[in-house]
């Protein structure tokens, strides 16, 4: 009697989730917080080794395993153990998720660098004068509608960014919450402002 595919569920099931969840797998945890902080650690020779060792071993026992497959299933198909072609798809899956891997390494290693670039900056008043005038110039550029806006620094050693001119404090808050990381790299710690009718602020 000829096999249907039916017949092969199991071991479709066990090959998908095996390969998938192997590649997926080392995608997402590399992704994660300590998997960041892992691959920090691991420089990129250490890396390359290692993938050439999980390619290797990956290949092996692919091969020892294909070649069992096609010995067993001659004689009947549907006898194929599903243990063997989980295997089987973790064994593709290992270097198939490589490539994430060192992605994710690429990108731990160039926040590792900026954060690192945070640590030694000190923000200067200067630096908030200029961000504040940058920042006013994107705003008018964007703005579908003209305004009227100016920013400057106020406060104890200018970590105050006030703005005067067209922009409210659902706007200001909006403007804030997005800007959050970058205003407090700056060294600003409140963000206030008054367009004509009410002062409004919003802390970073």
């Amino acid at each position: 009697m000829d096999a249907s595919l039916g017949d092969f569920s199991a071991q479709i099931v066990a090959l998908l989730v095996g390969g998938l969840g192997t590649s997926l797998g080392l995608t997402f945890g590399t992704r994660s917080t300590r998997g960041q902080a892992f691959l920090v650690s691991l420089s990129g020779g250490i890396l390359g080794l290692a993938g050439l060792i999980l390619t290797a071993v990956g290949g092996g026992v692919a091969y020892i395993i294909v070649t069992s497959v096609i010995e067993r299933g001659a004689a009947d198909p549907t006898t194929l153990p599903a243990s063997q072609l989980l295997v089987l798809g973790i064994a593709v899956g290992l270097p198939l998720g490589m490539p994430g891997v060192f992605a994710a390494w690429s990108d731990a290693r160039r926040r590792d660098r900026i954060a690192k670039k945070k640590r030694d900056y000190v923000p200067t008043k200067d630096d908030r004068r200029a961000y504040a005038a940058q920042l006013v110039d994107q705003i008018t550029e964007v703005s579908p509608i003209p305004r009227t806006l100016t920013a400057s620094i106020t406060g104890d050693g200018g970590t105050i960014l006030r703005f005067e001119g067209d922009i409210d404090a659902k706007e200001g808050e909006r403007l804030t919450n997005a800007l959050r990381g970058d205003l407090a790299d700056v060294g600003f710690k409140r963000v206030e402002g008054n367009n004509g009718s009410r002062e409004w602020w919003s802390r970073v």
